[in-house]
């Protein structure tokens, strides 16, 4: 008679304990994903405004996780910092200056794309841009709140990028902007900004804003996020995204170069 309830027990026992095993294998594939991770996503992070030896350019430059670095053309220091960023395992890519609908022409630097030049004039400066950053894989708009609303300087740019098997990231700097339609319409590679670091100048903001972009990836699989060097950004966005990178990946964000990630 012991030795059969011992028998029932310890079945008991068993059922018991296959039983929690499976719940548990259950729930850590629902909440942790198929890989285990909490937060299944990636994150390609952009910095714009490299090429004016602005603060925070070498420990960006440094920092152990897929940069893409977004060189202004035309200054003193593009060519040798696209050097320097691809040296140091980064992407490059050009952030070409464009036409806003407000601010000064000074903060365009030399050959911006404007809403008055002639489609010949836009496809020589494109060009041009590309011949100074050869490193370069793709490009995005600095400012260009007013040219990313006008097909007839956009469609010459995206032409040259098309030539040149080249993608296109668009700052989302206007809430009109003709981007996407008009890659689309060409074939050229398009990506859209989901979140910017640094439009608040503090540490925590870029931290606040890389757990949206976080939430973001999680959703729908990916985030791209623009970050500055120099003034607008510099050392609080260097130090917000190395205070929150591994905190990040530890809960299953994976930080990749932007044609890492499917275009739109």
């Amino acid at each position: 008679m012991e030795n059969k309830t011992l028998n029932i027990v310890t079945k008991i026992l068993v059922c018991i304990c296959i039983s929690f095993f499976t719940i548990s294998c259950f729930y850590e594939q629902y909440a942790y994903g198929e890989e285990g991770n909490k937060e299944s996503g990636k994150i390609a992070i952009v910095i714009d405004d490299f090429g004016y030896e602005g603060e925070g350019t070498n420990d960006m430059l440094d920092l152990k996780i897929p940069i893409t670095a977004a060189i202004i053309p035309f200054t003193e220091h593009s060519s040798y910092e696209a050097k320097l960023a691809a040296a140091k395992g980064k992407e490059v890519i050009i952030h070409m200056p464009m036409e806003p609908d407000k601010g000064k022409a000074s903060w365009l630097g030399k050959k911006p794309l404007m809403t008055g030049l002639s489609n010949e004039e836009v496809d020589k400066r494109v060009r041009e841009a590309i011949e100074e950053i050869p490193e370069a894989k793709g490009m995005n708009n600095h400012m260009g709140s007013k040219v990313m609303r006008d097909d007839k300087i956009l469609m010459p740019v995206f032409k040259v990028l098309k030539e040149k098997e080249m993608f296109f990231l668009d700052s989302k700097t206007t809430m009109n902007s003709k981007g996407e339609a008009l890659c689309k319409e060409l074939g050229v590679p398009y990506y859209g900004r989901d979140v910017f670091l640094d439009h608040v100048h503090s540490q925590q903001n870029v931290e606040n804003e890389l757990e949206k972009a976080a939430d973001i990836a999680k959703e729908k699989g990916y985030a791209i996020v623009i970050g500055h060097v120099g003034g607008q950004g510099g050392k609080i966005t260097v130090n917000g995204i190395k205070n929150k990178m591994h905190k990040l990946e530890n809960k299953g964000i994976e930080f990749v170069f932007l044609s890492q990630l499917k275009s739109e």
